[in-house]
Protein backbone atom coordinates (compact mmCIF):
# COMPACT_ATOMS: atom_id res chain seq x y z
CA UNK A 1 0.00 0.00 0.00
CA UNK A 2 1.46 3.29 -0.72
CA UNK A 3 2.12 5.71 1.51
CA UNK A 4 -1.26 8.38 2.41
CA UNK A 5 -0.40 11.79 3.99
CA UNK A 6 -1.57 11.92 7.49
CA UNK A 7 -4.50 14.21 6.54
CA UNK A 8 -5.29 12.98 3.42
CA UNK A 9 -8.64 10.82 2.78
CA UNK A 10 -7.73 7.54 2.04
CA UNK A 11 -10.52 5.45 -0.08
CA UNK A 12 -10.11 1.35 0.98
CA UNK A 13 -11.80 0.07 -1.84
CA UNK A 14 -11.64 -4.25 -3.39
CA UNK A 15 -8.38 -4.02 -1.51
CA UNK A 16 -6.61 -1.56 -2.65
CA UNK A 17 -5.99 2.17 -1.43
CA UNK A 18 -6.73 5.22 -3.07
CA UNK A 19 -5.99 9.37 -2.26
CA UNK A 20 -4.69 11.99 -3.96
CA UNK A 21 -8.12 13.80 -4.34
CA UNK A 22 -8.84 17.42 -5.77
CA UNK A 23 -11.45 17.62 -4.23
CA UNK A 24 -13.01 16.28 -0.90
CA UNK A 25 -16.52 16.27 1.01
CA UNK A 26 -17.66 13.90 3.61
CA UNK A 27 -20.85 15.11 5.84
CA UNK A 28 -21.72 13.37 8.60
CA UNK A 29 -24.88 14.50 11.10
CA UNK A 30 -26.83 13.52 14.52
CA UNK A 31 -29.78 13.39 12.61
CA UNK A 32 -28.85 11.24 9.59
CA UNK A 33 -28.69 7.67 9.78
CA UNK A 34 -26.02 7.45 7.18
CA UNK A 35 -22.66 9.62 6.59
CA UNK A 36 -21.73 10.20 3.14
CA UNK A 37 -18.44 11.26 0.70
CA UNK A 38 -18.03 12.59 -2.41
CA UNK A 39 -14.44 12.89 -3.87
CA UNK A 40 -13.18 14.11 -7.50
CA UNK A 41 -9.87 13.69 -9.62
CA UNK A 42 -8.73 14.10 -12.55
CA UNK A 43 -7.46 11.32 -14.54
CA UNK A 44 -6.61 10.15 -17.70
CA UNK A 45 -7.36 6.78 -16.68
CA UNK A 46 -10.54 5.01 -15.35
CA UNK A 47 -10.70 4.11 -11.91
CA UNK A 48 -10.49 0.57 -10.70
CA UNK A 49 -13.70 1.44 -8.92
CA UNK A 50 -17.62 0.18 -9.30
CA UNK A 51 -20.80 1.18 -7.91
CA UNK A 52 -21.82 -1.10 -5.44
CA UNK A 53 -18.56 -2.34 -3.82
CA UNK A 54 -18.16 -2.07 -0.02
CA UNK A 55 -16.03 1.10 0.57
CA UNK A 56 -13.97 2.55 3.60
CA UNK A 57 -13.25 5.67 4.25
CA UNK A 58 -10.38 7.21 6.29
CA UNK A 59 -9.97 10.95 7.08
CA UNK A 60 -6.59 11.43 8.40
CA UNK A 61 -5.97 8.00 9.24
CA UNK A 62 -8.98 7.68 10.82
CA UNK A 63 -12.43 5.95 9.66
CA UNK A 64 -15.15 8.33 9.25
CA UNK A 65 -17.64 5.87 6.84
CA UNK A 66 -18.15 2.58 5.95
CA UNK A 67 -20.12 1.12 3.19
CA UNK A 68 -20.73 0.90 -0.26
CA UNK A 69 -19.98 3.58 -2.97
CA UNK A 70 -23.47 4.47 -4.46
CA UNK A 71 -22.34 6.21 -7.73
CA UNK A 72 -19.52 6.89 -10.07
CA UNK A 73 -19.45 9.88 -12.69
CA UNK A 74 -17.06 10.29 -15.31
CA UNK A 75 -16.64 13.07 -17.55
CA UNK A 76 -13.92 14.08 -20.58
CA UNK A 77 -12.94 15.65 -23.33
CA UNK A 78 -10.20 15.94 -25.64
CA UNK A 79 -7.81 17.66 -23.06
CA UNK A 80 -8.81 16.23 -19.30
CA UNK A 81 -10.71 13.45 -17.59
CA UNK A 82 -12.53 13.84 -14.50
CA UNK A 83 -14.29 11.29 -12.01
CA UNK A 84 -16.22 11.44 -9.17
CA UNK A 85 -16.91 8.95 -6.77
CA UNK A 86 -19.87 9.00 -4.26
CA UNK A 87 -21.12 6.94 -1.54
CA UNK A 88 -22.59 6.50 2.30
CA UNK A 89 -22.64 4.39 5.42
CA UNK A 90 -24.17 0.78 5.41
CA UNK A 91 -26.83 2.38 7.32
CA UNK A 92 -27.78 4.26 4.14
CA UNK A 93 -29.74 0.92 2.95
CA UNK A 94 -32.02 1.57 5.92
CA UNK A 95 -33.11 5.19 4.98
CA UNK A 96 -33.40 3.91 1.23
CA UNK A 97 -35.34 0.45 2.05
CA UNK A 98 -38.72 -0.52 3.07
CA UNK A 99 -39.54 -1.98 5.98
CA UNK A 100 -41.04 -5.46 5.12
CA UNK A 101 -40.22 -8.00 8.23
CA UNK A 102 -43.06 -10.43 9.51
CA UNK A 103 -45.01 -10.13 10.87
CA UNK A 104 -44.63 -6.21 10.51
CA UNK A 105 -45.79 -5.74 14.99
CA UNK A 106 -43.64 -6.73 17.88
CA UNK A 107 -44.56 -7.50 21.54
CA UNK A 108 -42.90 -6.41 24.47
CA UNK A 109 -39.05 -5.46 23.27
CA UNK A 110 -36.98 -2.87 24.10
CA UNK A 111 -35.87 -0.05 22.01
CA UNK A 112 -32.45 -1.84 21.34
CA UNK A 113 -34.06 -5.24 20.89
CA UNK A 114 -36.99 -3.60 18.30
CA UNK A 115 -33.58 -1.66 16.57
CA UNK A 116 -31.74 -4.77 15.92
CA UNK A 117 -34.64 -6.75 14.64
CA UNK A 118 -35.37 -3.92 12.16
CA UNK A 119 -31.69 -3.69 11.31
CA UNK A 120 -30.98 -7.26 11.08
CA UNK A 121 -32.21 -8.52 7.21
CA UNK A 122 -29.94 -5.39 5.88
CA UNK A 123 -26.90 -6.85 8.26
CA UNK A 124 -26.20 -3.46 9.83
CA UNK A 125 -25.26 -3.77 13.80
CA UNK A 126 -27.10 -2.45 16.56
CA UNK A 127 -24.22 -0.61 19.13
CA UNK A 128 -26.02 0.96 22.33
CA UNK A 129 -24.11 3.61 24.72
CA UNK A 130 -27.58 4.00 26.89
CA UNK A 131 -26.37 3.90 30.35
CA UNK A 132 -29.94 2.70 31.34
CA UNK A 133 -33.20 0.28 29.66
CA UNK A 134 -35.38 1.46 27.82
CA UNK A 135 -39.32 0.97 29.01
CA UNK A 136 -40.20 -1.93 26.49
CA UNK A 137 -42.58 -1.44 24.01
CA UNK A 138 -46.23 -3.60 24.46
CA UNK A 139 -46.62 -3.58 21.14
CA UNK A 140 -44.84 -1.54 18.01
CA UNK A 141 -46.68 -1.89 14.67
CA UNK A 142 -45.02 -0.96 11.30
CA UNK A 143 -46.67 1.65 9.28
CA UNK A 144 -47.61 1.22 5.93
CA UNK A 145 -44.81 2.19 3.16
CA UNK A 146 -42.28 3.56 5.98
CA UNK A 147 -38.91 2.65 5.72
CA UNK A 148 -36.49 1.01 8.61
CA UNK A 149 -35.02 4.03 9.31
CA UNK A 150 -38.91 5.88 9.59
CA UNK A 151 -39.73 2.80 11.82
CA UNK A 152 -36.22 3.55 13.99
CA UNK A 153 -36.53 6.55 14.32
CA UNK A 154 -40.26 6.58 15.28
CA UNK A 155 -39.60 4.47 18.07
CA UNK A 156 -36.24 6.08 19.22
CA UNK A 157 -38.66 9.24 19.32
CA UNK A 158 -40.93 7.77 21.46
CA UNK A 159 -37.92 6.52 24.00
CA UNK A 160 -36.08 10.27 23.89
CA UNK A 161 -32.90 8.60 22.15
CA UNK A 162 -30.32 9.58 19.61
CA UNK A 163 -29.60 7.34 16.69
CA UNK A 164 -27.30 8.09 14.10
CA UNK A 165 -24.17 6.32 12.10
CA UNK A 166 -21.32 5.56 14.27
CA UNK A 167 -18.93 5.84 11.28
CA UNK A 168 -18.20 2.17 10.86
CA UNK A 169 -20.83 0.83 9.59
CA UNK A 170 -23.08 -0.18 12.15
CA UNK A 171 -26.05 2.28 14.18
CA UNK A 172 -25.55 4.12 18.02
CA UNK A 173 -28.28 4.27 20.43
CA UNK A 174 -27.03 7.11 22.78
CA UNK A 175 -27.91 10.22 24.72
CA UNK A 176 -26.53 13.46 24.03
CA UNK A 177 -22.72 13.78 24.63
CA UNK A 178 -20.79 14.61 28.22
CA UNK A 179 -17.84 14.84 26.49
CA UNK A 180 -15.27 17.94 25.76
CA UNK A 181 -14.01 18.39 22.52
CA UNK A 182 -10.32 18.84 23.03
CA UNK A 183 -10.50 22.36 21.90
CA UNK A 184 -12.45 25.36 21.97
CA UNK A 185 -13.85 27.62 19.13
CA UNK A 186 -12.45 31.26 19.44
CA UNK A 187 -13.29 33.83 16.78
CA UNK A 188 -9.70 35.19 15.80
CA UNK A 189 -8.08 32.24 17.35
CA UNK A 190 -9.39 28.89 15.12
CA UNK A 191 -12.87 29.98 14.12
CA UNK A 192 -12.18 31.65 10.26
CA UNK A 193 -15.77 31.76 9.64
CA UNK A 194 -19.29 31.88 11.48
CA UNK A 195 -22.75 32.07 11.23
CA UNK A 196 -25.60 31.82 13.93
CA UNK A 197 -29.19 31.66 13.96
CA UNK A 198 -32.41 32.02 15.80
CA UNK A 199 -35.42 30.50 14.16
CA UNK A 200 -38.79 30.56 15.73
CA UNK A 201 -40.86 28.80 13.51
CA UNK A 202 -40.82 25.40 14.94
CA UNK A 203 -41.25 26.62 18.16
CA UNK A 204 -44.68 27.49 19.94
CA UNK A 205 -46.04 28.47 23.06
CA UNK A 206 -47.27 24.72 24.14
CA UNK A 207 -47.88 21.59 22.95
CA UNK A 208 -50.70 18.86 23.24
CA UNK A 209 -49.13 14.81 22.52
CA UNK A 210 -52.49 13.00 21.72
CA UNK A 211 -52.47 9.10 21.30
CA UNK A 212 -54.17 5.92 22.15
CA UNK A 213 -53.64 2.83 24.56
CA UNK A 214 -54.91 -0.13 24.81
CA UNK A 215 -56.93 -1.35 27.36
CA UNK A 216 -55.17 -2.92 30.35
CA UNK A 217 -55.63 -4.07 33.78
CA UNK A 218 -54.83 -0.49 34.63
CA UNK A 219 -56.31 1.58 31.89
CA UNK A 220 -59.87 1.12 31.31
CA UNK A 221 -61.28 1.22 27.63
CA UNK A 222 -62.46 4.94 28.32
CA UNK A 223 -59.10 5.72 30.05
CA UNK A 224 -56.86 4.41 27.17
CA UNK A 225 -59.73 5.87 24.31
CA UNK A 226 -57.15 9.08 24.31
CA UNK A 227 -54.16 9.83 26.09
CA UNK A 228 -53.26 13.37 26.54
CA UNK A 229 -49.87 14.76 27.69
CA UNK A 230 -49.55 18.44 27.51
CA UNK A 231 -46.41 21.17 28.33
CA UNK A 232 -45.49 24.82 27.24
CA UNK A 233 -42.63 26.63 26.31
CA UNK A 234 -42.41 30.34 27.95
CA UNK A 235 -39.78 31.89 25.84
CA UNK A 236 -42.64 32.17 22.72
CA UNK A 237 -44.83 35.03 24.13
CA UNK A 238 -47.79 34.63 21.41
CA UNK A 239 -50.03 32.51 20.68
CA UNK A 240 -48.92 29.18 19.37
CA UNK A 241 -50.13 26.01 19.95
CA UNK A 242 -49.22 22.59 18.10
CA UNK A 243 -50.99 19.30 18.32
CA UNK A 244 -48.96 16.24 18.23
CA UNK A 245 -50.07 12.94 16.97
CA UNK A 246 -48.13 10.69 18.64
CA UNK A 247 -46.36 7.20 16.23
CA UNK A 248 -47.56 4.86 18.66
CA UNK A 249 -49.49 3.95 22.06
CA UNK A 250 -48.47 6.19 24.94
CA UNK A 251 -49.51 6.19 28.25
CA UNK A 252 -50.62 8.88 30.22
CA UNK A 253 -47.34 9.77 31.85
CA UNK A 254 -44.95 9.17 28.14
CA UNK A 255 -47.21 11.56 26.55
CA UNK A 256 -46.71 13.95 29.07
CA UNK A 257 -42.99 13.72 28.74
CA UNK A 258 -43.15 13.36 25.12
CA UNK A 259 -44.80 16.91 25.20
CA UNK A 260 -42.02 18.01 27.49
CA UNK A 261 -39.88 16.79 25.40
CA UNK A 262 -41.26 18.59 22.09
CA UNK A 263 -41.32 21.87 24.25
CA UNK A 264 -37.40 21.43 24.89
CA UNK A 265 -35.81 20.15 21.86
CA UNK A 266 -37.98 22.96 20.07
CA UNK A 267 -36.50 25.25 21.73
CA UNK A 268 -32.80 24.32 22.06
CA UNK A 269 -32.71 24.01 18.15
CA UNK A 270 -34.28 27.54 17.80
CA UNK A 271 -30.79 28.38 18.13
CA UNK A 272 -27.68 27.20 16.28
CA UNK A 273 -24.15 28.25 15.05
CA UNK A 274 -21.61 26.77 12.43
CA UNK A 275 -17.78 27.43 13.00
CA UNK A 276 -15.59 26.98 9.76
CA UNK A 277 -11.98 25.78 11.04
CA UNK A 278 -8.70 25.17 9.18
CA UNK A 279 -8.17 21.06 8.68
CA UNK A 280 -10.17 18.17 9.92
CA UNK A 281 -8.40 17.49 12.84
CA UNK A 282 -9.34 19.53 16.44
CA UNK A 283 -5.76 20.66 16.73
CA UNK A 284 -2.01 19.39 15.18
CA UNK A 285 -1.88 15.59 15.65
CA UNK A 286 -5.34 15.54 17.37
CA UNK A 287 -8.20 13.32 16.30
CA UNK A 288 -10.69 14.32 13.88
CA UNK A 289 -13.93 16.34 14.71
CA UNK A 290 -16.02 13.94 16.26
CA UNK A 291 -19.86 14.03 16.86
CA UNK A 292 -21.76 14.52 19.84
CA UNK A 293 -19.08 16.43 21.88
CA UNK A 294 -19.42 19.72 24.10
CA UNK A 295 -17.31 22.80 22.65
CA UNK A 296 -16.61 25.86 24.95
CA UNK A 297 -17.56 28.35 21.77
CA UNK A 298 -16.77 32.37 21.91
CA UNK A 299 -17.37 34.64 19.35
CA UNK A 300 -17.62 38.11 20.27
CA UNK A 301 -19.35 39.12 17.21
CA UNK A 302 -22.47 37.30 18.09
CA UNK A 303 -22.32 37.27 21.61
CA UNK A 304 -21.76 34.50 21.92
CA UNK A 305 -20.00 32.89 25.09
CA UNK A 306 -21.16 29.53 25.76
CA UNK A 307 -20.82 25.96 25.99
CA UNK A 308 -22.43 24.26 22.63
CA UNK A 309 -23.02 20.54 21.31
CA UNK A 310 -21.47 19.55 17.94
CA UNK A 311 -24.00 17.89 16.12
CA UNK A 312 -22.94 17.80 12.15
CA UNK A 313 -19.70 18.25 11.03
CA UNK A 314 -18.85 18.81 7.04
CA UNK A 315 -15.19 18.02 6.31
CA UNK A 316 -13.82 19.62 2.42
CA UNK A 317 -10.96 19.75 0.52
CA UNK A 318 -10.17 21.91 -2.48
CA UNK A 319 -7.53 23.18 -4.44
CA UNK A 320 -8.98 26.82 -3.32
CA UNK A 321 -9.78 26.99 0.46
CA UNK A 322 -7.68 24.15 0.90
CA UNK A 323 -8.72 21.41 4.20
CA UNK A 324 -11.54 22.93 6.23
CA UNK A 325 -14.32 21.79 8.44
CA UNK A 326 -17.52 23.13 9.31
CA UNK A 327 -18.46 22.79 12.78
CA UNK A 328 -22.47 22.48 13.38
CA UNK A 329 -23.29 23.18 17.12
CA UNK A 330 -26.56 23.43 19.35
CA UNK A 331 -27.46 24.26 22.38
CA UNK A 332 -26.40 21.64 24.70
CA UNK A 333 -29.40 20.04 25.94
CA UNK A 334 -31.02 20.29 21.99
CA UNK A 335 -31.49 16.23 22.33
CA UNK A 336 -32.06 15.96 25.96
CA UNK A 337 -35.49 14.03 26.58
CA UNK A 338 -35.79 15.57 30.38
CA UNK A 339 -39.33 18.13 29.67
CA UNK A 340 -37.79 21.25 31.45
CA UNK A 341 -38.12 24.55 29.64
CA UNK A 342 -38.28 27.61 31.88
CA UNK A 343 -37.05 30.95 32.09
CA UNK A 344 -33.15 30.27 33.05
CA UNK A 345 -32.68 28.15 29.72
CA UNK A 346 -33.60 31.39 27.69
CA UNK A 347 -31.35 34.12 29.15
CA UNK A 348 -28.76 31.29 29.15
CA UNK A 349 -28.85 32.47 25.46
CA UNK A 350 -29.38 36.19 25.23
CA UNK A 351 -33.43 36.09 25.26
CA UNK A 352 -33.33 39.98 25.68
CA UNK A 353 -31.87 40.23 22.16
CA UNK A 354 -33.35 37.05 20.53
CA UNK A 355 -30.55 35.42 19.68
CA UNK A 356 -27.49 33.32 21.91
Amino acid sequence: MPAVDEDELELLVGGRSFSGWERVEVSRSMEAASGAFTVQVSDRDPLPIRAGQEVTVRLAGEVVIRGYVDAIQARGGARERSVVVSGRDRTADLVDCSELSEPGEWHDVDLQQLVELIAKPFDVEVRSLLEEETEPFLRFARQPGETAWSAIERACRLRGVLAHSAGDGALLLERPGRQLAQVALIEGRNVLEWAVETNLRQRFSSYVVRAQHPGADDYFADQSALVEGTAEDPGVERFRPLLVLAEGALVFESAKDRAGWEATVRAARSATCSCVVQGWRQRPGGRVWPLNVLSHVAIQGAGLDQVLLVNELHHTRDLEQGTLTEVGLTRADAYDPEPAVDAAEELEFGEEDGGF
